[in-house]
């Protein structure tokens, strides 16, 4: 049998058909991957756009109505009842900011004895012109209610455009504006309310209120908005067909507004609430894919509304897939004509092609600005080069500018955690400066003990730098009162006032007992004698609680003994301490309480909160080392006044520290990307020690990486001479320096970096910029490096 044979030219070109073949599905499978990425992307992007334009536009009314409402209040026409209704220049006032903003439905101010005053926009719902039978010329609706002897009488006024009467009608009325809920809620309120959505009793349709207690009155003012104009707006916002957009109440699940001219069932809002909460990228609703969108609106006046919006993927995806066909076809067309010639074009083809390849795997590697056009004569091919080019500019774009809202996204956290208190003043902001400055430092001298520490690209410094700015955003679960704690007995307050209330009253109780003991005979002179000498004693009592309740470096045994001495003083109890308190106060008391007997200071079981999470267990499994406080707090006057250093007791020193813990476990909860994953690591490591005697890990050098340990540097350089914190002066530079040094003499610091840290200059580069003139002073930095 003889073998078969086939020519080379047959072969050749078999095996190139089938080389072409496979590499133009290779090439249309990339093509295919990549369209259909940035389509995705490009769509996801355009919803989050629209859903931040149409959350903008809805907090934009709460905003508004805020400022209205916060004006107006500032108007001396709003403190007293307008007498000439017509006449009254609020009406002028209102109609004014009304027309200024079309969805507001009513403006009015509701009185303490019933009456009523009010303006309504007719024009903006038609069923108010039904309603009420008006002609196109009649624009405004005065209302005013008042007591006329036993009745109450409703005047109505119309308006046009002028503020001219067109005409007026009078009836009898029920309305009492102190009946209603919006002013019942505004009444007790000090800031601004916003009701839930309830049904206008004036047209059909439902609505919100806003309403403010008008300051140094009891009179409400208030602002009513048509739901139907938050529909309105979604439609507006909705460019693309067939989408479905719901603002819905968080709270109570009741839709709010809707694009959607239908009427729709609570077992149907039910529904979208659940499609929402999903984690996929899409949806199956109604037989229909969609992309969704799920934003929760935080205004200033927050009911804590969420905005879902449902965009047809059919619909998002037609534009890229006609190309991807178009693609496709052109593709296999060119395939076709070339076939007759592709022996003679192995060479022309291959090349570029593998070229491609290679600008492909740029891509796949994040080398956006080493992708290159590839040149060759097969127009295809080059188009094919153009594209991933394209391709590769618009992905850095995309890349650079998701880059920009996350690092912009991490300072606006760190500014708001420097916000939160006064005590951390621009901490945030300059830690990362110092920790840049001297890991650059570090970076650059690439021998001795920094040989491998290298920040090898603008990765590695992104990752540092977001480390540092995210160094301290466990403070946000800090209490402020505990962070701000400025005395011993302060909580929420300073409660040596109640401290002094109790000596205001023994002191009057030993006058008492003086008049009692000169009824009953006494010696006058002796008396006299001991009620001056009793006081006295008790005024240096209470100036020596007052003295421990400021706190200090060090509380002497005598002084905790005399506060101990000092608590055995009491007084009779006349009221019962058991009201007005809150369920959890409630709680928190025992029979002891019910003495009749108060000690002038006292350790109650009230006075200590306990903890309901995070105990040992829990903390240990967590990796973090050290004792958990068996209480979460202990407000014992007593056990607070005996604090021997400073002002903060053992639970609060530890519930301060535990802003490092929460640090760690908010970022670890974070999906870093790979070049971002030891932010964690830096970030959480600036309050430990080189001999494991920090927190929270109780970590040794060995276990701290380079940026670590220049994060302790910075923070602590930082708090020496930082001039905005209200509760310490700024140090000098010199002060600062010193007091480094001795945290390196006793191994919280590392001696190689702060001797690199005065070396280089650092310290007065930050100095110039940062310091005040004041706190420059000369640093003899050789004694530090012997």
């Amino acid at each position: 049998m003889k073998n078969f044979n086939l020519g080379i030219r047959p072969t050749i070109l078999s095996i190139f058909s089938l080389i072409v073949l496979i590499t133009l599905f290779i090439t249309l499978g990339l093509q295919y991957y990549f369209s259909q990425k940035m389509a995705l992307e490009s769509i996801q992007e355009n919803m989050k756009k629209t859903a931040f334009s149409t959350s903008n536009r809805i907090n934009n009314i709460d905003n508004s109505i805020n400022n209205i409402l916060t004006v107006s209040e500032l108007l001396t026409e709003t403190s007293g009842k307008p007498k000439e209704l017509l006449n009254h220049s609020l009406t002028n006032k209102f109609t004014s900011f009304m027309s200024g903003y079309s969805f507001i439905y009513a403006m009015y101010i509701g009185y303490e004895n019933g009456d009523f005053y009010e303006i309504i926009n007719l024009t903006i719902d038609p069923s108010l012109r039904l309603k009420y039978k008006t002609t196109q010329d009649e624009k405004w609706l005065l209302l005013k209610v008042s007591r006329d002897g036993d009745k109450r009488i409703k005047k109505s006024h119309f308006l046009n455009e002028k503020l001219e009467v067109i005409r007026e009608t009078q009836e009898l009325s029920s309305y009492n504006p102190t009946l209603r809920p919006w002013y019942k809620k505004a009444f007790s309120s000090s800031e601004i309310i916003k009701t839930k959505p309830y049904q206008f009793s004036n047209f059909d349709s439902l609505g919100i209120t806003y309403a403010k207690k008008i300051q140094n009155s009891k009179h409400i003012m208030g602002i009513d908005v048509s739901l139907k104009t938050l529909s309105s707006l979604l439609k507006s916002e909705i460019k693309t067909q067939g989408t479905l957009s719901y603002l819905i109440n968080k709270r109570s699940n009741k839709l709010i507004a809707s694009n959607s001219d239908t009427q729709i069932s609570n077992d149907t809002i039910d529904e979208i609430i659940q499609k929402a909460q999903t984690t996929k990228s899409t949806i199956k609703y109604n037989d229909t894919k969609y992309f969704i969108s799920n934003t929760i609106l935080d205004s200033k006046l927050d009911l804590k509304n969420q905005l879902i919006i449902f965009t047809p993927k059919n619909k998002m995806m037609e534009p890229y897939n006609e190309k991807l066909e178009y693609a496709i076809a052109l593709n296999l067309l060119v395939m076709l004509l070339l076939s007759p010639v592709m022996f003679y074009l192995t060479k022309l083809v291959s090349r570029p092609i593998h070229a491609l390849e290679q600008e492909n795997k740029k891509i796949e590697q994040r080398r956006f600005d080493d992708v290159r056009h590839v040149n060759t004569n097969i127009s295809e091919l080059s188009a094919l080069s153009n594209s991933l080019v394209a391709m590769s500019i618009s992905i850095k774009e995309y890349e650079e500018a998701q880059i920009e809202l996350m690092d912009s996204f991490i300072e606006v956290i760190a500014s708001a955690i420097d916000k939160k208190s006064e005590y951390t003043g621009g901490h945030g902001k300059r830690v990362p400066l110092i920790t840049m400055m001297l890991a650059q430092k570090a970076s650059d001298i690439q021998e001795g003990v920094f040989k491998y520490f290298v920040l090898k690209d603008k990765d590695a410094i992104r990752e540092l730098k977001i480390a540092a700015l995210l160094h301290d955003c466990g403070k946000i679960t800090t209490p402020e009162y505990v962070v701000d704690k400025s005395t011993k007995l302060e909580t929420i307050y300073n409660r040596l006032h109640e401290v002094r209330t109790r000596f205001e009253v023994v002191h009057r109780d030993l006058e008492i007992l003086y008049y009692q003991k000169l009824q009953n005979g006494e010696n006058k002179e002796e008396l006299q004698d001991w009620l001056a000498s009793e006081q006295e004693k008790l005024q240096n009592d209470f100036e020596f609680v007052a003295q421990c309740n400021i706190g200090g470096e060090f509380m002497s045994d005598d002084k905790v003994q005399k506060i101990k001495e000092i608590s055995n003083i009491t007084w009779q109890k006349k009221f019962d301490d058991r009201l007005g308190l809150s369920q959890d106060e409630l709680n928190r008391l025992t029979q002891e309480d019910d003495s009749d007997v108060e000690h002038i200071l006292a350790d109650k079981y009230n006075h200590i909160i306990q903890r309901t999470s995070y105990f040992q267990e829990e903390y240990e499994a967590d990796g973090f080392k050290g004792e958990v406080p068996k209480h979460l707090y202990n407000l014992g006057e007593v056990y607070n006044l005996t604090v021997k250093k400073g002002t903060l007791t053992h639970e609060e020193r530890f519930k301060i520290n535990e802003h490092i813990i929460m640090t760690i476990k908010m970022l670890n909860q974070l999906p870093f990307p790979s070049h971002l994953t030891k932010v964690p690591e830096y970030a959480g490591a600036h309050h430990e020690t080189l001999i494991g005697t920090g927190y929270p890990k109780q970590l040794t050098k060995e276990e701290m990486s380079v940026p670590a340990r220049i994060m302790a540097i910075a923070d602590v350089f930082e708090a020496l001479t930082a001039s905005d914190r209200p509760y310490k002066e700024a140090k000098t530079l010199s002060e600062s320096i010193k007091i480094l040094g001795f945290m390196v003499k006793d191994q919280h610091l590392d001696k190689d970096l702060f001797e690199l840290f005065l070396t280089s200059g650092v310290y007065k580069e930050y100095a110039k910029e940062y310091l005040k003139p004041e706190q420059i002073d000369e640093v003899d930095i050789q004694s530090y490096l012997q």
